[in-house]
């Protein structure tokens, strides 16, 4: 059945080969009176009959011709284009194929995002030789790094551990301070950052995965402490840009909640170093302090101090998701400053980070730790950041 489009084109030939064939009568008969009649000789000196002529033979014999070689005129124009792209294929796949590769934007104007999927999977899969590996190697990506809101280039970490005042210096009760500051670059920066800590541990399971939660920290019971009480978890600075910011402390039962909500800045847009500064409590018989990094993160290093805290040795195991090999640098318990370093440079993907474990000197020496905690035990869950 013929397309409308075709059956357009077909009744505007017919009709214009009805008015050319008409015209062509009218003028040849209109030449034919001015030959007999006196009043219709100054017709003589135009080419009536000649134009008449013209449009009858183009009206009845052209379009005619027309009608009758449409379905082989199709035929030769189909065999010309498989013939041109037979022969410029190799051509036309290359340039397409150099386009994508030097000019990926021109991809967004042609696919959409599940057509790019597709093509970054089966491209994936040629690479690998393996499709069931490409489309959940590709799955883990997007939902680890496409899936994330925001980015952070150059973070920075410091820690330093100190004895905490208030309490036993060992044993039961035993806590340190860690100073805890945090810079980097974020792109697109959060117009609210919020800092909680609760002793609940479900709570904090919902916080550690909350894209909206900057840190999140869990402080079990213990002592007539809990995450409400100001010792336990204190947001020291926030500052956007070197520029303080003003933060709001709220508290409810067993948790508090530090919010800042950043200035109205048209420079935030796009990039922003963002730096804070929190102190903690951990548990000296915790032995462990988790720093968690909750987004893609370019060039990371996170840098401890523990003198004076009783410290024998402090071991760094780190669980970067990347392919190279972090850098560590120990200055040992017996130097002035002793400390530890882990670097990685390049791109490290979500649920990854840092522990650093330390070994206590009174437990060497073989004084007792708190009754009914083994030595080693990890009392003190990990710090989750996000940001």
């Amino acid at each position: 059945m013929s397309s409308p489009l075709e059956r357009l084109y077909k009744t505007k030939l017919a009709l214009l080969a009805t008015i050319s064939t008409v015209v062509g009568i009218a003028l040849m008969v209109l030449a034919h009176w001015a030959d007999g009649h006196a009043a219709g000789t100054w017709l003589n000196n135009l080419p009536v009959m000649d134009v008449g002529s013209a449009l009858f033979t183009t009206g009845l014999i052209a379009i005619l011709f027309a009608y009758i070689d449409q379905a082989d005129a199709e035929t030769r124009a189909n065999e010309r284009l498989r013939k041109v792209l037979v022969e410029e294929a190799p051509a036309i796949r290359d340039a397409v194929v150099d386009g994508f590769a030097f000019a990926p934007e021109s991809l967004t104007n042609v696919a959409s995002d599940n057509t790019l999927d597709r093509i970054i999977e089966n491209t994936l899969g040629i690479r690998l030789g393996d499709k069931e590996l490409a489309a959940d190697a590709y799955q883990d990506l997007k939902e680890q790094v496409i899936g994330a809101k925001r980015r952070q280039v150059d973070a920075r970490v410091s820690v330093a551990l100190t004895p905490w005042k208030n309490g036993p210096a060992s044993g039961e009760g035993s806590m340190f301070v860690a100073t805890i500051s945090w810079e980097s670059r974020v792109t697109p920066p959060t117009p609210v950052l919020r800092f909680s800590c609760v002793s609940d541990l479900d709570t904090y399971r919902e916080l550690s995965v909350d894209p909206t939660s900057t840190i999140s920290w869990y402080f079990p019971r213990f002592n007539g402490l809990d995450a409400a009480s100001p010792e336990v978890f204190e947001l020291v600075q926030v500052a956007v840009n070197g520029k303080n910011q003003t933060v709001r402390r709220s508290t409810r039962k067993g948790g508090q909640v530090f919010t800042c909500t950043l200035d109205n800045d048209a420079s935030l847009k796009d990039e922003a170093t963002i730096s804070y500064t929190y102190r903690v409590l951990v548990q000296r018989h915790g032995h462990v302090l988790h720093l968690d990094l909750a987004q893609p993160t370019k060039d990371f290093r996170a840098e401890l101090w523990y003198g004076d805290c009783g410290i024998r040795r402090m071991n760094v195991i780190d669980y970067l998701s990347g392919p190279r090999q972090p850098r560590h640098r120990h200055l040992d318990a017996s130097d002035p400053s002793p400390s530890v370093e882990v670097a990685y440079e390049g791109w490290t993907f979500p649920k990854g980070g840092v522990a650093f474990v330390w070994v206590l000197e009174d437990e060497m020496s073989g004084d007792a730790a708190a009754p009914g905690t083994p030595v080693g035990a990890p009392v003190q869950p990990s710090a989750g950041h996000r940001r």
